[in-house]
Formats: structure tokens, C-alpha cells, sequence
């Protein structure tokens, strides 16, 4: 072990501090990505189905209210008249539409649902591998390359002055 050169164990030091940054660095870019593979998950399995059911209620409400108006409209005419009830007739189209719309839209948001959730699943793994060695493997390495540091100064101290 004469032979060792310690000259540089600044460059150890810098090495170690590089390495306690990564730590950080990727503990936080970690927690950073699970909060979005979070939201995304909620997102498209829990608030977009809502959202769409919600509208699907609005859209039969408004269709009900449509055909009441439209059944007050063609009842008050008078025996042998036809009252047209153009608008109530469009009115009830357009939220006869609108119900489709709502159908096609929630039944999309289920298969969107599934799709989203396996692959959050997917990102869960590698997401849980980058935290684990953010939290474990690099500070467990930088400990070790502290132990290192501290043997390496003390056995410098202990040499005699080169000369």
C-alpha cells in the first residue's frame, strides 16, 4: 500500500457530493413523476367518467324538458290544426344529440380508463426502481465512499512528509 496515492482525495470528495446531488435530484424527479402518473391515473379513470356522467343527467334533464315543451306545444292546438313546433322540434334534436353524444363519450372514457391505468401500472415499476435507488442504493454508496474518504485522509495523515 506505499504505493497508494492519496494526493487526490479532493476529487473523492467532489465525486461524493456529485453523488448525494443525484440522490436528490432523482428522489425529487421521482416524486415529481409518481404526482403525475397520479393525477394522469385520477384523471382519465375517476374525473373524466364523472365528468361525462354528469353531463349525460344534464343532457336528459334537458331532453325531458324538451319533449315536455314540445307535447304542451302540439297539445294546444285546436281539433283538425297542426301547430309546426319548429324551434321545440330542433330543441328536442339537438338534446336527443346530446344524450348520444354523452353515451358514446362515457363509453370511450372507459376504454380510455383501462388504457391509462395499465400504463401507469407499467410507468409504477420503473418509477419505484428510480426511487429505490434515489433513496437506497446511492446514499448507502455515498456513506461507503465517506467511510472510504475518512480511511484514505487518515492514512495520509499518517505518512511521513514526501520530500
Amino acid at each position: 500500500m506505499s504505493e497508494a496515492d492519496v494526493h487526490s482525495i479532493e476529487s473523492l470528495g467532489e465525486l461524493h457530493r456529485a453523488v448525494d446531488h443525484l440522490s436528490e435530484r432523482l428522489m425529487l424527479q421521482g416524486y415529481q413523476l409518481r404526482a403525475v402518473v397520479s393525477n394522469a391515473e385520477r384523471h382519465f379513470t375517476q374525473e373524466c367518467p364523472t365528468y361525462w356522467r354528469g353531463q349525460l343527467r344534464r343532457a336528459e334533464q334537458r331532453l325531458s324538458e324538451a319533449l315536455d315543451s314540445l307535447s304542451r306545444k302540439q297539445s294546444t292546438s285546436r281539433a283538425g290544426e297542426t301547430v309546426p313546433a319548429t324551434e321545440e322540434k330542433k330543441q328536442v334534436a339537438r338534446w336527443k344529440a346530446r344524450v348520444r353524444l354523452c353515451h358514446d363519450r362515457i363509453d370511450r372514457a372507459r376504454t380510455i380508463a383501462v388504457e391509462m391505468e395499465q400504463n401507469c401500472d407499467k410507468m409504477k415499476g420503473p418509477i419505484a426502481d428510480l426511487m429505490e435507488l434515489a433513496e437506497v442504493t446511492l446514499p448507502q454508496a455515498s456513506t461507503r465512499l465517506s467511510g472510504l474518504i475518512a480511511r484514505l485522509e487518515a492514512y495520509q495523515n499518517n505518512l511521513p512528509p514526501s520530500g
